[in-house]
Protein backbone atom coordinates (compact mmCIF):
# COMPACT_ATOMS: atom_id res chain seq x y z
CA UNK A 1 0.00 0.00 0.00
CA UNK A 2 1.47 3.52 -0.96
CA UNK A 3 1.68 5.92 1.71
CA UNK A 4 -1.15 8.56 2.02
CA UNK A 5 -1.33 11.30 4.75
CA UNK A 6 -3.99 13.01 6.53
CA UNK A 7 -2.97 16.31 7.39
CA UNK A 8 -5.00 17.92 10.50
CA UNK A 9 -5.00 21.69 9.84
CA UNK A 10 -5.85 24.05 12.68
CA UNK A 11 -7.40 27.78 12.17
CA UNK A 12 -6.43 29.93 9.56
CA UNK A 13 -3.33 27.43 8.07
CA UNK A 14 -5.46 24.97 5.52
CA UNK A 15 -4.09 26.55 2.73
CA UNK A 16 -0.63 26.02 3.76
CA UNK A 17 -1.24 23.08 4.71
CA UNK A 18 -3.00 22.11 1.18
CA UNK A 19 0.36 23.92 -0.16
CA UNK A 20 2.72 21.75 2.43
CA UNK A 21 0.83 18.47 1.37
CA UNK A 22 1.22 18.71 -2.55
CA UNK A 23 5.33 18.46 -1.80
CA UNK A 24 5.24 16.01 0.24
CA UNK A 25 5.93 13.40 -2.34
CA UNK A 26 3.02 11.28 -1.71
CA UNK A 27 -1.08 11.98 -1.04
CA UNK A 28 -2.19 13.67 1.29
CA UNK A 29 -5.82 14.81 2.19
CA UNK A 30 -6.02 17.95 4.47
CA UNK A 31 -8.82 17.77 7.38
CA UNK A 32 -10.21 20.37 9.17
CA UNK A 33 -12.89 20.91 12.34
CA UNK A 34 -14.00 23.50 9.99
CA UNK A 35 -16.84 23.78 7.97
CA UNK A 36 -16.12 24.32 4.45
CA UNK A 37 -12.46 24.84 4.80
CA UNK A 38 -9.77 22.11 3.57
CA UNK A 39 -10.52 19.05 1.61
CA UNK A 40 -12.68 17.78 4.32
CA UNK A 41 -14.34 18.66 7.69
CA UNK A 42 -15.39 16.66 10.75
CA UNK A 43 -17.54 19.74 11.74
CA UNK A 44 -21.28 18.17 10.71
CA UNK A 45 -20.52 14.65 11.82
CA UNK A 46 -19.32 15.97 14.94
CA UNK A 47 -22.73 18.00 15.95
CA UNK A 48 -24.98 14.91 14.67
CA UNK A 49 -23.17 12.73 17.25
CA UNK A 50 -22.85 15.46 19.85
CA UNK A 51 -26.62 15.93 19.51
CA UNK A 52 -27.59 12.57 20.30
CA UNK A 53 -24.50 11.64 22.54
CA UNK A 54 -25.60 14.30 24.79
CA UNK A 55 -29.13 13.61 25.05
CA UNK A 56 -28.63 10.33 26.18
CA UNK A 57 -25.90 10.92 28.23
CA UNK A 58 -23.43 8.64 27.21
CA UNK A 59 -20.68 8.26 29.98
CA UNK A 60 -17.78 5.84 27.15
CA UNK A 61 -18.05 4.55 23.93
CA UNK A 62 -15.89 1.54 22.45
CA UNK A 63 -13.38 4.34 20.91
CA UNK A 64 -13.19 5.62 24.78
CA UNK A 65 -12.96 3.83 27.39
CA UNK A 66 -13.84 6.10 30.96
CA UNK A 67 -10.06 6.62 32.08
CA UNK A 68 -9.12 7.42 28.19
CA UNK A 69 -12.27 10.34 28.50
CA UNK A 70 -10.84 11.72 31.81
CA UNK A 71 -7.04 11.66 31.01
CA UNK A 72 -8.78 13.92 27.38
CA UNK A 73 -10.55 16.33 29.38
CA UNK A 74 -7.69 16.86 31.94
CA UNK A 75 -5.44 17.25 29.16
CA UNK A 76 -7.97 19.72 26.89
CA UNK A 77 -7.39 23.53 28.32
CA UNK A 78 -10.90 23.94 27.41
CA UNK A 79 -13.00 20.67 28.22
CA UNK A 80 -11.27 20.36 31.68
CA UNK A 81 -13.66 23.37 32.39
CA UNK A 82 -16.82 22.27 30.62
CA UNK A 83 -19.65 20.74 32.65
CA UNK A 84 -18.65 17.00 32.54
CA UNK A 85 -21.49 15.65 30.72
CA UNK A 86 -20.87 18.66 27.94
CA UNK A 87 -17.50 17.89 27.71
CA UNK A 88 -17.69 13.84 27.60
CA UNK A 89 -20.20 14.67 24.41
CA UNK A 90 -18.06 16.19 23.12
CA UNK A 91 -14.77 13.94 23.19
CA UNK A 92 -16.46 10.92 22.26
CA UNK A 93 -18.38 12.93 19.22
CA UNK A 94 -15.15 13.70 18.29
CA UNK A 95 -14.32 10.46 18.04
CA UNK A 96 -16.96 9.19 16.03
CA UNK A 97 -16.47 12.05 13.78
CA UNK A 98 -12.15 11.59 13.48
CA UNK A 99 -13.07 7.78 13.26
CA UNK A 100 -15.68 8.61 10.10
CA UNK A 101 -12.99 10.56 8.29
CA UNK A 102 -10.18 7.70 9.18
CA UNK A 103 -12.64 5.22 7.49
CA UNK A 104 -13.32 7.23 4.45
CA UNK A 105 -9.66 8.54 3.84
CA UNK A 106 -7.44 5.50 5.17
CA UNK A 107 -4.37 7.07 5.94
CA UNK A 108 -1.44 5.46 6.20
CA UNK A 109 0.02 8.65 8.43
CA UNK A 110 -1.11 11.53 9.87
CA UNK A 111 0.67 14.91 10.13
CA UNK A 112 -0.48 18.23 12.03
CA UNK A 113 1.25 20.65 14.40
CA UNK A 114 1.75 19.77 17.62
CA UNK A 115 -1.59 18.53 19.50
CA UNK A 116 -2.59 21.15 21.33
CA UNK A 117 -6.57 20.31 22.07
CA UNK A 118 -8.88 17.41 22.38
CA UNK A 119 -9.66 17.56 18.60
CA UNK A 120 -6.00 16.42 17.61
CA UNK A 121 -6.09 14.45 20.79
CA UNK A 122 -8.69 12.23 20.03
CA UNK A 123 -7.17 12.24 16.11
CA UNK A 124 -3.90 10.85 17.17
CA UNK A 125 -5.43 8.41 19.71
CA UNK A 126 -8.13 6.84 17.44
CA UNK A 127 -5.24 6.96 14.24
CA UNK A 128 -2.96 4.98 16.93
CA UNK A 129 -5.75 2.35 17.49
CA UNK A 130 -5.09 1.36 13.54
CA UNK A 131 -2.01 1.17 13.68
CA UNK A 132 -1.25 4.57 11.72
CA UNK A 133 2.13 6.64 13.15
CA UNK A 134 1.18 10.19 13.74
CA UNK A 135 3.64 12.89 13.53
CA UNK A 136 3.92 16.49 14.86
CA UNK A 137 5.46 18.97 13.33
CA UNK A 138 6.89 21.91 15.29
CA UNK A 139 9.65 24.15 15.45
CA UNK A 140 13.32 23.14 16.43
CA UNK A 141 15.53 24.29 19.30
CA UNK A 142 18.16 24.13 16.61
CA UNK A 143 18.08 27.17 14.65
CA UNK A 144 16.73 27.46 10.82
CA UNK A 145 15.19 23.72 11.23
CA UNK A 146 11.94 21.66 12.14
CA UNK A 147 11.77 18.93 14.32
CA UNK A 148 8.67 15.92 13.88
CA UNK A 149 7.78 14.48 17.60
CA UNK A 150 5.44 11.98 19.22
CA UNK A 151 3.99 13.95 22.33
CA UNK A 152 7.23 15.68 23.25
CA UNK A 153 9.37 12.63 21.92
CA UNK A 154 11.71 13.36 19.34
CA UNK A 155 11.07 10.89 16.32
CA UNK A 156 15.14 9.83 15.38
CA UNK A 157 16.27 9.08 12.56
CA UNK A 158 19.29 5.55 12.94
CA UNK A 159 21.62 7.66 11.13
CA UNK A 160 24.52 9.74 13.00
CA UNK A 161 24.19 13.26 11.59
CA UNK A 162 27.29 15.10 9.59
CA UNK A 163 30.52 15.50 12.09
CA UNK A 164 30.74 19.09 9.98
CA UNK A 165 26.93 19.94 10.87
CA UNK A 166 27.07 18.81 14.48
CA UNK A 167 30.04 20.63 15.18
CA UNK A 168 27.99 24.15 13.35
CA UNK A 169 24.77 23.50 15.36
CA UNK A 170 26.55 22.74 18.65
CA UNK A 171 28.48 26.24 18.10
CA UNK A 172 25.50 27.81 17.52
CA UNK A 173 23.84 26.43 20.39
CA UNK A 174 26.29 27.50 22.70
CA UNK A 175 26.63 31.22 21.31
CA UNK A 176 25.38 33.35 24.16
CA UNK A 177 22.97 35.14 21.58
CA UNK A 178 21.39 32.22 21.13
CA UNK A 179 17.62 32.29 21.24
CA UNK A 180 14.67 29.78 20.09
CA UNK A 181 12.44 30.25 16.99
CA UNK A 182 9.91 33.09 19.44
CA UNK A 183 7.13 35.13 18.35
CA UNK A 184 8.31 38.68 19.61
CA UNK A 185 7.26 39.80 22.81
CA UNK A 186 5.56 42.80 23.65
CA UNK A 187 7.21 46.09 23.42
CA UNK A 188 6.47 46.98 26.90
CA UNK A 189 4.79 46.00 30.42
CA UNK A 190 3.33 48.70 31.86
CA UNK A 191 -0.54 48.58 33.54
CA UNK A 192 -1.77 50.16 30.73
CA UNK A 193 -0.75 47.74 28.40
CA UNK A 194 -1.89 44.86 30.56
CA UNK A 195 -5.39 46.28 30.47
CA UNK A 196 -5.34 46.86 26.75
CA UNK A 197 -4.58 43.32 26.24
CA UNK A 198 -7.50 42.09 28.39
CA UNK A 199 -9.71 44.08 26.88
CA UNK A 200 -8.71 43.99 23.04
CA UNK A 201 -9.37 39.56 23.93
CA UNK A 202 -12.99 40.29 25.88
CA UNK A 203 -13.88 42.33 22.48
CA UNK A 204 -12.44 39.29 20.30
CA UNK A 205 -14.22 37.10 22.89
CA UNK A 206 -17.68 38.55 22.64
CA UNK A 207 -17.22 38.47 18.83
CA UNK A 208 -16.07 35.12 18.24
CA UNK A 209 -19.52 34.01 20.17
CA UNK A 210 -21.77 35.88 17.42
CA UNK A 211 -19.58 34.69 14.94
CA UNK A 212 -19.96 31.21 16.33
CA UNK A 213 -23.66 30.90 16.09
CA UNK A 214 -23.76 32.89 12.61
CA UNK A 215 -21.25 29.78 11.32
CA UNK A 216 -23.32 27.45 13.14
CA UNK A 217 -20.51 25.77 14.95
CA UNK A 218 -20.89 27.10 19.04
CA UNK A 219 -18.62 24.46 19.75
CA UNK A 220 -15.68 25.12 17.83
CA UNK A 221 -12.58 24.59 19.91
CA UNK A 222 -11.34 27.90 18.37
CA UNK A 223 -14.52 29.83 19.43
CA UNK A 224 -14.34 28.15 22.78
CA UNK A 225 -10.81 28.56 23.86
CA UNK A 226 -11.25 32.50 23.43
CA UNK A 227 -14.12 33.27 26.16
CA UNK A 228 -13.29 34.66 29.66
CA UNK A 229 -15.34 31.95 31.49
CA UNK A 230 -12.06 29.45 31.19
CA UNK A 231 -10.64 28.88 34.32
CA UNK A 232 -7.42 30.31 33.25
CA UNK A 233 -8.00 33.19 31.94
CA UNK A 234 -6.93 36.66 33.33
CA UNK A 235 -9.59 39.23 35.35
CA UNK A 236 -8.87 43.16 34.77
CA UNK A 237 -7.58 42.64 38.97
CA UNK A 238 -4.63 40.05 37.42
CA UNK A 239 -3.13 43.93 36.25
CA UNK A 240 -1.98 44.27 40.29
CA UNK A 241 0.91 41.73 38.37
CA UNK A 242 2.79 44.60 37.20
CA UNK A 243 3.06 45.89 41.25
CA UNK A 244 4.26 42.17 42.23
CA UNK A 245 7.50 42.51 40.56
CA UNK A 246 10.60 42.78 42.87
CA UNK A 247 12.54 45.66 42.21
CA UNK A 248 15.55 44.96 44.28
CA UNK A 249 15.92 41.40 42.94
CA UNK A 250 19.70 41.75 42.12
CA UNK A 251 20.11 42.52 46.08
CA UNK A 252 17.95 39.75 47.25
CA UNK A 253 20.33 37.43 45.09
CA UNK A 254 23.41 38.72 46.08
CA UNK A 255 23.14 37.60 49.19
CA UNK A 256 23.19 33.69 47.89
CA UNK A 257 26.40 32.34 46.53
CA UNK A 258 25.46 31.42 42.50
CA UNK A 259 24.80 27.64 43.54
CA UNK A 260 22.30 28.51 45.96
CA UNK A 261 20.41 30.11 42.58
CA UNK A 262 17.58 28.65 40.72
CA UNK A 263 15.69 30.20 38.10
CA UNK A 264 12.01 28.97 37.66
CA UNK A 265 11.60 30.42 33.81
CA UNK A 266 7.40 30.60 33.65
CA UNK A 267 6.24 28.48 30.32
CA UNK A 268 3.07 30.01 28.67
CA UNK A 269 -0.06 28.47 30.05
CA UNK A 270 -1.86 26.84 29.38
CA UNK A 271 0.57 25.44 27.04
CA UNK A 272 0.30 22.40 24.84
CA UNK A 273 3.91 20.87 25.32
CA UNK A 274 3.31 20.47 29.29
CA UNK A 275 -0.18 19.01 28.91
CA UNK A 276 0.35 16.47 25.79
CA UNK A 277 4.29 16.04 26.35
CA UNK A 278 4.01 14.92 30.31
CA UNK A 279 2.99 11.47 30.84
CA UNK A 280 2.35 12.09 34.55
CA UNK A 281 -1.14 13.57 34.97
CA UNK A 282 -0.19 15.24 38.47
CA UNK A 283 3.00 17.47 36.57
CA UNK A 284 0.28 18.43 34.67
CA UNK A 285 -0.67 20.54 37.15
CA UNK A 286 1.69 23.22 36.20
CA UNK A 287 0.91 25.92 38.50
CA UNK A 288 0.51 23.63 41.35
CA UNK A 289 4.02 21.97 40.62
CA UNK A 290 5.66 25.39 40.62
CA UNK A 291 4.74 26.23 44.03
CA UNK A 292 5.82 22.96 45.79
CA UNK A 293 8.96 23.12 43.99
CA UNK A 294 9.60 26.38 44.92
CA UNK A 295 8.89 25.98 48.40
CA UNK A 296 11.26 23.03 48.46
CA UNK A 297 14.20 24.61 47.47
CA UNK A 298 13.57 27.77 49.74
CA UNK A 299 13.20 25.33 52.60
CA UNK A 300 16.90 23.49 51.32
CA UNK A 301 18.44 27.36 51.54
CA UNK A 302 18.39 28.33 47.63
CA UNK A 303 17.31 31.55 46.24
CA UNK A 304 14.78 31.30 43.91
CA UNK A 305 14.50 33.67 40.82
CA UNK A 306 10.63 33.70 38.97
CA UNK A 307 10.91 35.11 35.66
CA UNK A 308 7.26 34.96 33.79
CA UNK A 309 7.68 34.31 29.99
CA UNK A 310 7.44 37.67 28.34
CA UNK A 311 4.34 36.43 26.01
CA UNK A 312 2.29 35.66 29.07
CA UNK A 313 1.95 39.38 29.35
CA UNK A 314 -1.34 40.33 29.92
CA UNK A 315 -2.33 36.52 30.47
CA UNK A 316 -1.02 35.70 34.00
CA UNK A 317 -3.30 35.11 36.56
CA UNK A 318 -2.36 37.22 39.90
CA UNK A 319 -3.06 33.83 42.38
CA UNK A 320 0.03 32.01 40.64
CA UNK A 321 2.37 35.01 41.89
CA UNK A 322 0.73 35.60 45.00
CA UNK A 323 1.24 32.11 46.20
CA UNK A 324 4.89 32.20 45.26
CA UNK A 325 5.81 35.50 46.50
CA UNK A 326 4.36 34.14 49.98
CA UNK A 327 7.21 31.81 49.94
CA UNK A 328 10.68 33.49 51.59
CA UNK A 329 14.17 33.29 49.71
CA UNK A 330 11.69 34.14 46.63
CA UNK A 331 12.20 37.22 44.08
CA UNK A 332 9.97 37.70 40.90
CA UNK A 333 12.22 39.25 38.44
CA UNK A 334 11.25 42.00 35.68
CA UNK A 335 9.86 41.24 32.26
CA UNK A 336 12.66 43.20 31.14
CA UNK A 337 15.64 41.05 32.21
CA UNK A 338 16.11 38.23 29.30
CA UNK A 339 16.53 35.03 30.58
CA UNK A 340 20.09 34.29 28.91
CA UNK A 341 21.56 36.81 31.14
CA UNK A 342 19.55 35.38 34.16
CA UNK A 343 21.22 32.20 33.20
CA UNK A 344 24.26 33.38 33.90
CA UNK A 345 23.86 34.28 37.46
CA UNK A 346 22.09 30.89 38.79
CA UNK A 347 23.52 27.44 39.22
CA UNK A 348 20.25 26.12 38.68
CA UNK A 349 17.21 25.96 36.49
CA UNK A 350 13.90 24.35 36.44
CA UNK A 351 11.32 23.63 33.99
CA UNK A 352 9.27 21.17 32.11
CA UNK A 353 9.30 21.21 28.65
CA UNK A 354 10.79 25.13 28.06
CA UNK A 355 13.77 25.96 25.88
CA UNK A 356 15.53 27.26 29.39
CA UNK A 357 15.61 23.89 30.41
CA UNK A 358 17.78 22.85 27.03
CA UNK A 359 19.93 26.60 27.62
CA UNK A 360 20.63 25.54 31.16
CA UNK A 361 22.01 22.15 30.17
CA UNK A 362 24.22 23.49 27.23
CA UNK A 363 25.31 26.50 29.82
CA UNK A 364 27.48 23.76 32.37
CA UNK A 365 24.39 24.71 34.60
CA UNK A 366 22.12 22.00 36.63
CA UNK A 367 19.01 21.62 34.55
CA UNK A 368 15.98 20.01 35.74
CA UNK A 369 13.15 19.17 33.24
CA UNK A 370 10.13 16.80 32.25
CA UNK A 371 11.31 14.24 30.19
CA UNK A 372 10.59 15.83 26.11
CA UNK A 373 12.51 16.07 23.21
CA UNK A 374 15.76 17.49 23.86
CA UNK A 375 16.28 15.23 27.13
CA UNK A 376 18.97 13.01 26.70
CA UNK A 377 20.78 11.21 30.06
CA UNK A 378 20.90 11.65 33.86
CA UNK A 379 24.13 12.88 33.12
CA UNK A 380 23.29 15.72 31.41
CA UNK A 381 19.61 16.34 33.18
CA UNK A 382 17.86 16.30 36.46
CA UNK A 383 14.34 14.63 35.03
CA UNK A 384 11.47 14.96 36.81
CA UNK A 385 9.28 12.32 35.88
CA UNK A 386 6.58 12.50 38.26
CA UNK A 387 4.88 14.67 40.35
CA UNK A 388 6.31 12.39 43.65
CA UNK A 389 9.54 13.56 43.04
CA UNK A 390 9.16 17.29 43.23
CA UNK A 391 10.29 17.20 47.15
CA UNK A 392 13.50 15.71 46.11
CA UNK A 393 14.73 17.94 43.62
CA UNK A 394 16.89 20.29 45.82
CA UNK A 395 18.90 17.08 47.05
CA UNK A 396 19.64 16.22 43.51
CA UNK A 397 20.37 19.23 42.70
CA UNK A 398 23.15 19.67 45.19
CA UNK A 399 24.56 16.38 44.92
CA UNK A 400 25.03 16.41 40.69
CA UNK A 401 28.82 17.06 39.99
CA UNK A 402 29.79 19.98 38.23
CA UNK A 403 30.97 19.19 34.36
CA UNK A 404 34.70 19.18 33.35
CA UNK A 405 34.96 21.04 30.21
CA UNK A 406 35.77 17.83 28.31
CA UNK A 407 32.01 16.76 30.16
CA UNK A 408 30.51 19.87 28.84
CA UNK A 409 31.81 19.42 25.14
CA UNK A 410 30.38 15.81 25.34
CA UNK A 411 27.39 17.19 27.09
CA UNK A 412 27.08 19.80 23.93
CA UNK A 413 27.27 16.55 21.04
CA UNK A 414 24.86 14.33 22.59
CA UNK A 415 22.27 16.95 22.82
CA UNK A 416 22.73 18.32 19.68
CA UNK A 417 23.25 14.78 17.81
CA UNK A 418 19.96 13.86 19.47
CA UNK A 419 18.23 16.83 17.69
CA UNK A 420 19.61 16.91 14.00
CA UNK A 421 18.53 13.09 14.11
CA UNK A 422 14.85 14.22 14.36
CA UNK A 423 15.34 17.93 12.69
CA UNK A 424 15.89 19.08 9.17
CA UNK A 425 16.20 22.21 7.60
CA UNK A 426 12.92 24.34 6.94
CA UNK A 427 11.39 27.43 7.96
CA UNK A 428 8.76 26.98 10.30
CA UNK A 429 6.96 30.36 10.43
CA UNK A 430 6.49 30.04 6.73
CA UNK A 431 3.02 29.46 7.23
CA UNK A 432 2.43 33.42 8.60
CA UNK A 433 0.30 35.14 6.13
CA UNK A 434 0.62 32.61 3.62
CA UNK A 435 -1.02 33.60 0.45
CA UNK A 436 -1.86 31.01 -2.11
CA UNK A 437 -1.97 32.93 -4.68
CA UNK A 438 1.81 33.95 -3.99
CA UNK A 439 3.33 30.91 -1.85
CA UNK A 440 6.21 31.08 0.28
CA UNK A 441 8.47 29.05 -1.47
CA UNK A 442 9.75 28.22 1.90
CA UNK A 443 6.53 26.57 2.38
CA UNK A 444 7.32 24.03 -0.84
CA UNK A 445 11.06 23.40 0.66
CA UNK A 446 9.29 22.13 3.99
CA UNK A 447 6.91 20.23 2.36
CA UNK A 448 9.92 18.60 0.86
CA UNK A 449 12.04 17.75 3.99
CA UNK A 450 8.52 16.46 5.92
CA UNK A 451 8.02 14.46 3.52
CA UNK A 452 11.86 12.68 3.07
CA UNK A 453 12.46 12.89 6.70
CA UNK A 454 8.45 10.96 7.50
CA UNK A 455 9.60 8.40 5.03
CA UNK A 456 13.02 7.34 6.09
CA UNK A 457 11.73 7.13 9.57
CA UNK A 458 8.69 5.11 8.33
CA UNK A 459 10.95 2.97 6.26
CA UNK A 460 13.01 2.23 9.55
CA UNK A 461 10.32 1.42 11.59
CA UNK A 462 8.54 -0.99 9.55
CA UNK A 463 12.23 -2.68 9.05
CA UNK A 464 13.35 -2.25 12.91
CA UNK A 465 16.02 -0.44 12.41
CA UNK A 466 14.62 2.34 14.23
CA UNK A 467 12.57 4.25 16.74
CA UNK A 468 9.63 6.41 14.92
CA UNK A 469 8.32 7.54 18.38
CA UNK A 470 11.80 8.55 19.51
CA UNK A 471 14.16 8.02 21.95
CA UNK A 472 13.84 9.49 25.52
CA UNK A 473 16.20 8.34 28.05
CA UNK A 474 15.27 6.24 31.24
Amino acid sequence: MSDKALIYAIHRTQDWWRFVGDHLGFPAIVLTDRRGQGDRWVTDDFYRAYRRLYREGVEASPLLGPAEISDVIARCRVLRWMPRRKAVAMALAMAEAMEKALDDIRPTIVISFTIDSYVSDILCRRAAARGVQHYELTSSALPDMVMVAQRGVLCTLRSDPDPELLEAKVHEMVDPLYKPTIFPPPPTFTRLRFLRIISYFRTRAAFFKAYSWYRRDPLNLHYLDAQPVLGHKPRYGDVGIVSRIDRYWRKKMDAFPKERRVLFPLQLFPEASIDYWVPDLGLVQYEDILVEAASAFAEAGFHVMVKDHPLQFGFRQIELIDRLRALPNLSIVPYEVRSNDLLGMVGACLTTTGTPGLQSAILGLKSVATPNYYTTTDEDFILLRSRADTAELPRRVLNMPEPTLDMLAARHRRIVAKLLRGSFEADILSFQKFDRARPNPRAAELGQGLGAHILQLEAERKTGMGSSSGELAA
